[in-house]
Protein backbone atom coordinates (compact mmCIF):
# COMPACT_ATOMS: atom_id res chain seq x y z
CA UNK A 1 0.00 0.00 0.00
CA UNK A 2 2.82 2.33 0.89
CA UNK A 3 4.45 1.53 -2.45
CA UNK A 4 1.25 2.45 -4.30
CA UNK A 5 1.01 5.84 -2.59
CA UNK A 6 4.65 6.65 -3.33
CA UNK A 7 4.22 5.65 -6.97
CA UNK A 8 1.13 7.85 -7.36
CA UNK A 9 2.98 10.82 -5.86
CA UNK A 10 5.87 10.37 -8.29
CA UNK A 11 3.52 10.21 -11.27
CA UNK A 12 1.69 13.39 -10.25
CA UNK A 13 4.95 15.25 -9.64
CA UNK A 14 6.28 14.22 -13.06
CA UNK A 15 3.08 15.35 -14.78
CA UNK A 16 3.25 18.77 -13.17
CA UNK A 17 6.90 19.11 -14.14
CA UNK A 18 6.12 18.26 -17.76
CA UNK A 19 3.32 20.91 -18.02
CA UNK A 20 4.74 24.04 -19.84
CA UNK A 21 4.36 27.46 -18.25
CA UNK A 22 3.09 30.09 -20.77
CA UNK A 23 5.28 33.00 -21.83
CA UNK A 24 4.94 36.30 -20.01
CA UNK A 25 2.22 38.68 -21.33
CA UNK A 26 3.43 41.36 -23.69
CA UNK A 27 3.07 45.01 -22.66
CA UNK A 28 2.29 47.91 -25.00
CA UNK A 29 5.56 49.50 -26.10
CA UNK A 30 6.35 53.01 -24.89
CA UNK A 31 5.09 55.62 -27.34
CA UNK A 32 7.68 57.86 -28.99
CA UNK A 33 7.85 61.55 -28.10
CA UNK A 34 5.73 63.35 -30.67
CA UNK A 35 7.05 66.64 -31.99
CA UNK A 36 4.94 69.76 -32.46
CA UNK A 37 6.09 73.02 -34.03
CA UNK A 38 4.21 76.28 -34.70
CA UNK A 39 5.11 78.56 -37.61
CA UNK A 40 3.92 81.92 -38.95
CA UNK A 41 3.26 83.06 -42.49
CA UNK A 42 3.08 86.67 -43.67
CA UNK A 43 1.15 87.88 -46.70
CA UNK A 44 1.53 91.32 -48.30
CA UNK A 45 0.03 93.29 -51.15
CA UNK A 46 0.92 96.38 -53.14
CA UNK A 47 -0.07 99.75 -51.68
CA UNK A 48 -1.05 102.95 -53.44
CA UNK A 49 -0.86 106.50 -52.15
CA UNK A 50 -4.17 108.33 -51.75
CA UNK A 51 -5.37 110.09 -54.87
CA UNK A 52 -5.86 113.79 -54.14
CA UNK A 53 -7.13 116.62 -56.34
CA UNK A 54 -7.28 120.11 -54.86
CA UNK A 55 -8.05 123.41 -56.65
CA UNK A 56 -8.12 126.81 -54.92
CA UNK A 57 -9.29 129.84 -56.87
CA UNK A 58 -7.80 133.30 -56.26
CA UNK A 59 -11.07 135.29 -56.20
CA UNK A 60 -11.17 135.41 -52.39
CA UNK A 61 -8.32 134.97 -49.96
CA UNK A 62 -8.94 132.66 -47.03
CA UNK A 63 -7.63 134.44 -43.97
CA UNK A 64 -6.81 133.28 -40.46
CA UNK A 65 -9.61 133.52 -37.91
CA UNK A 66 -12.30 133.74 -40.56
CA UNK A 67 -15.40 131.70 -39.77
CA UNK A 68 -16.58 128.54 -41.50
CA UNK A 69 -19.93 126.78 -41.23
CA UNK A 70 -19.91 123.07 -42.10
CA UNK A 71 -22.76 121.89 -44.34
CA UNK A 72 -23.55 118.16 -44.25
CA UNK A 73 -26.87 118.02 -46.16
CA UNK A 74 -25.37 116.05 -49.06
CA UNK A 75 -23.57 113.35 -47.06
CA UNK A 76 -24.15 111.24 -43.99
CA UNK A 77 -21.60 112.56 -41.53
CA UNK A 78 -21.28 111.06 -38.06
CA UNK A 79 -20.92 113.30 -35.01
CA UNK A 80 -17.40 112.00 -34.50
CA UNK A 81 -16.33 112.78 -38.06
CA UNK A 82 -17.93 116.22 -37.81
CA UNK A 83 -15.94 116.88 -34.66
CA UNK A 84 -12.75 115.69 -36.35
CA UNK A 85 -13.32 117.95 -39.38
CA UNK A 86 -14.01 120.89 -37.07
CA UNK A 87 -10.73 120.25 -35.26
CA UNK A 88 -8.85 120.05 -38.57
CA UNK A 89 -10.27 123.47 -39.55
CA UNK A 90 -9.29 124.89 -36.17
CA UNK A 91 -5.78 123.59 -36.73
CA UNK A 92 -5.75 125.65 -39.95
CA UNK A 93 -6.65 128.67 -37.77
CA UNK A 94 -10.21 128.87 -39.11
CA UNK A 95 -13.10 129.21 -36.67
CA UNK A 96 -15.97 126.77 -37.00
CA UNK A 97 -19.40 128.21 -36.34
CA UNK A 98 -23.02 127.10 -36.54
CA UNK A 99 -24.27 130.59 -37.35
CA UNK A 100 -25.46 131.60 -40.82
CA UNK A 101 -23.33 134.75 -41.01
CA UNK A 102 -20.07 132.84 -41.48
CA UNK A 103 -17.40 133.99 -43.90
CA UNK A 104 -17.37 130.62 -45.68
CA UNK A 105 -19.33 127.40 -45.86
CA UNK A 106 -17.58 124.06 -46.14
CA UNK A 107 -19.87 121.58 -47.88
CA UNK A 108 -19.18 117.87 -47.47
CA UNK A 109 -20.32 116.74 -50.88
CA UNK A 110 -19.28 113.11 -50.94
CA UNK A 111 -18.54 110.39 -48.40
CA UNK A 112 -18.69 107.24 -50.49
CA UNK A 113 -17.72 103.73 -49.38
CA UNK A 114 -17.94 100.88 -51.86
CA UNK A 115 -16.93 97.24 -51.61
CA UNK A 116 -14.75 96.39 -54.59
CA UNK A 117 -13.04 93.26 -55.89
CA UNK A 118 -11.14 91.34 -53.25
CA UNK A 119 -7.52 92.25 -52.67
CA UNK A 120 -5.02 89.48 -53.31
CA UNK A 121 -2.21 89.07 -50.79
CA UNK A 122 0.88 87.07 -51.80
CA UNK A 123 2.98 85.06 -49.37
CA UNK A 124 6.20 86.71 -48.26
CA UNK A 125 9.25 84.48 -47.98
CA UNK A 126 10.87 84.82 -44.56
CA UNK A 127 14.54 85.70 -44.29
CA UNK A 128 15.24 82.26 -42.83
CA UNK A 129 12.68 79.87 -44.35
CA UNK A 130 11.70 76.98 -42.10
CA UNK A 131 12.13 73.43 -43.44
CA UNK A 132 8.58 72.99 -44.75
CA UNK A 133 8.15 76.56 -46.04
CA UNK A 134 8.21 75.53 -49.72
CA UNK A 135 5.53 72.90 -49.16
CA UNK A 136 3.28 75.32 -47.29
CA UNK A 137 3.86 78.12 -49.80
CA UNK A 138 2.69 75.84 -52.59
CA UNK A 139 -0.42 74.91 -50.60
CA UNK A 140 -1.28 78.47 -49.49
CA UNK A 141 0.35 80.85 -51.99
CA UNK A 142 -2.19 83.68 -51.65
CA UNK A 143 -5.01 85.04 -49.51
CA UNK A 144 -8.10 86.95 -50.66
CA UNK A 145 -9.46 89.78 -48.53
CA UNK A 146 -12.46 92.07 -48.77
CA UNK A 147 -11.70 95.59 -50.00
CA UNK A 148 -13.40 98.96 -49.66
CA UNK A 149 -12.84 102.00 -51.87
CA UNK A 150 -13.46 105.29 -50.03
CA UNK A 151 -13.97 108.74 -51.60
CA UNK A 152 -14.38 112.14 -49.95
CA UNK A 153 -15.03 115.47 -51.67
CA UNK A 154 -15.52 118.99 -50.26
CA UNK A 155 -16.20 122.50 -51.43
CA UNK A 156 -15.45 125.84 -49.76
CA UNK A 157 -17.79 128.67 -50.74
CA UNK A 158 -17.51 132.39 -50.01
CA UNK A 159 -20.79 133.14 -48.23
CA UNK A 160 -21.33 136.75 -49.27
CA UNK A 161 -20.69 136.26 -52.99
CA UNK A 162 -21.56 132.58 -53.43
CA UNK A 163 -18.24 132.02 -55.18
CA UNK A 164 -16.59 128.62 -54.86
CA UNK A 165 -13.03 129.34 -53.73
CA UNK A 166 -11.80 125.78 -53.21
CA UNK A 167 -12.84 122.25 -54.09
CA UNK A 168 -11.05 118.97 -53.58
CA UNK A 169 -11.47 115.21 -53.74
CA UNK A 170 -9.50 112.30 -52.31
CA UNK A 171 -9.77 108.51 -52.44
CA UNK A 172 -8.01 105.40 -51.20
CA UNK A 173 -8.58 101.65 -50.93
CA UNK A 174 -8.67 99.88 -47.59
CA UNK A 175 -5.53 97.80 -48.16
CA UNK A 176 -3.50 100.90 -49.01
CA UNK A 177 -4.93 102.66 -45.97
CA UNK A 178 -4.15 100.15 -43.25
CA UNK A 179 -0.98 98.74 -44.91
CA UNK A 180 -0.83 95.86 -42.43
CA UNK A 181 0.44 92.48 -43.59
CA UNK A 182 -1.74 89.47 -42.94
CA UNK A 183 -0.15 87.14 -40.41
CA UNK A 184 -1.26 83.52 -40.09
CA UNK A 185 -0.08 80.68 -37.91
CA UNK A 186 -0.18 76.94 -38.40
CA UNK A 187 1.30 73.94 -36.65
CA UNK A 188 3.08 70.79 -37.72
CA UNK A 189 2.27 67.86 -35.47
CA UNK A 190 3.38 64.25 -35.47
CA UNK A 191 0.68 61.62 -35.02
CA UNK A 192 0.96 57.84 -34.54
CA UNK A 193 -0.72 56.05 -37.43
CA UNK A 194 -0.59 52.39 -36.31
CA UNK A 195 -1.48 52.48 -32.61
CA UNK A 196 -4.60 50.34 -33.17
CA UNK A 197 -2.57 47.82 -35.16
CA UNK A 198 -0.03 47.44 -32.33
CA UNK A 199 -2.76 47.14 -29.69
CA UNK A 200 -4.42 44.38 -31.73
CA UNK A 201 -1.09 42.54 -32.08
CA UNK A 202 -0.48 42.72 -28.31
CA UNK A 203 -4.00 41.43 -27.61
CA UNK A 204 -3.55 38.47 -29.97
CA UNK A 205 -0.17 37.57 -28.50
CA UNK A 206 -1.58 37.59 -24.96
CA UNK A 207 -4.18 34.87 -25.47
CA UNK A 208 -3.46 31.59 -23.59
CA UNK A 209 -2.78 29.71 -26.81
CA UNK A 210 -0.43 32.38 -28.16
CA UNK A 211 1.49 32.64 -24.88
CA UNK A 212 2.12 28.88 -24.92
CA UNK A 213 3.02 28.94 -28.62
CA UNK A 214 5.60 31.71 -28.28
CA UNK A 215 7.32 30.26 -25.21
CA UNK A 216 11.06 30.54 -25.82
CA UNK A 217 10.56 32.53 -29.03
CA UNK A 218 11.71 36.08 -29.73
CA UNK A 219 8.61 38.06 -30.68
CA UNK A 220 9.09 41.36 -32.50
CA UNK A 221 6.43 43.90 -31.62
CA UNK A 222 5.70 46.23 -34.56
CA UNK A 223 7.26 49.66 -34.18
CA UNK A 224 5.20 52.82 -33.98
CA UNK A 225 4.84 54.71 -37.24
CA UNK A 226 4.46 58.50 -37.21
CA UNK A 227 3.17 60.96 -39.77
CA UNK A 228 3.52 64.75 -39.75
CA UNK A 229 0.26 66.63 -40.29
CA UNK A 230 -0.22 70.32 -40.95
CA UNK A 231 -3.06 72.21 -39.34
CA UNK A 232 -5.17 74.74 -41.20
CA UNK A 233 -4.13 78.41 -41.13
CA UNK A 234 -5.31 80.64 -38.30
CA UNK A 235 -5.20 84.41 -38.84
CA UNK A 236 -3.35 86.31 -36.13
CA UNK A 237 -3.48 89.89 -37.41
CA UNK A 238 -4.58 92.09 -40.28
CA UNK A 239 -8.15 92.98 -41.39
CA UNK A 240 -9.47 90.62 -44.03
CA UNK A 241 -13.16 89.70 -43.85
CA UNK A 242 -15.93 92.20 -44.52
CA UNK A 243 -16.58 92.93 -40.87
CA UNK A 244 -12.92 93.65 -40.15
CA UNK A 245 -12.50 95.84 -43.24
CA UNK A 246 -15.76 97.72 -42.60
CA UNK A 247 -14.44 98.68 -39.16
CA UNK A 248 -11.76 100.75 -40.93
CA UNK A 249 -14.22 103.11 -42.64
CA UNK A 250 -14.47 105.82 -39.93
CA UNK A 251 -10.69 106.14 -39.86
CA UNK A 252 -10.51 106.13 -43.66
CA UNK A 253 -13.06 108.97 -43.90
CA UNK A 254 -11.21 111.06 -41.33
CA UNK A 255 -7.87 110.36 -43.01
CA UNK A 256 -9.14 111.53 -46.42
CA UNK A 257 -10.95 114.52 -44.91
CA UNK A 258 -7.86 115.69 -43.04
CA UNK A 259 -5.77 115.41 -46.20
CA UNK A 260 -8.20 117.66 -48.06
CA UNK A 261 -8.54 120.31 -45.35
CA UNK A 262 -4.77 120.47 -45.09
CA UNK A 263 -4.77 121.56 -48.77
CA UNK A 264 -6.70 124.78 -48.01
CA UNK A 265 -4.31 127.70 -48.27
CA UNK A 266 -4.90 130.03 -45.35
CA UNK A 267 -3.08 133.37 -45.28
Amino acid sequence: MRFLVVSLFILLSTGCALTQQPAEPLAMPVKPTLKSQTYQLEYTTEHASPKVKSVQLPAHKVLRNQTVKIITDKASVTDKLLSQISQALNDKQLKVTTKNNSDYTLTIQQLDLTFTDDTKYAIKQPENPFPIYTKVAQQYPTQQCAAIFAQVSMRLTHKASGDVVWFAKSSIDSASFHREPLVYSFSEEQKITNELEIASFIHQQNTDEARIARLGKDIQIPQYKTLSKLSSLTKLSGPCNRTEVSALTPMMQFYLSSILIDKIKVQ
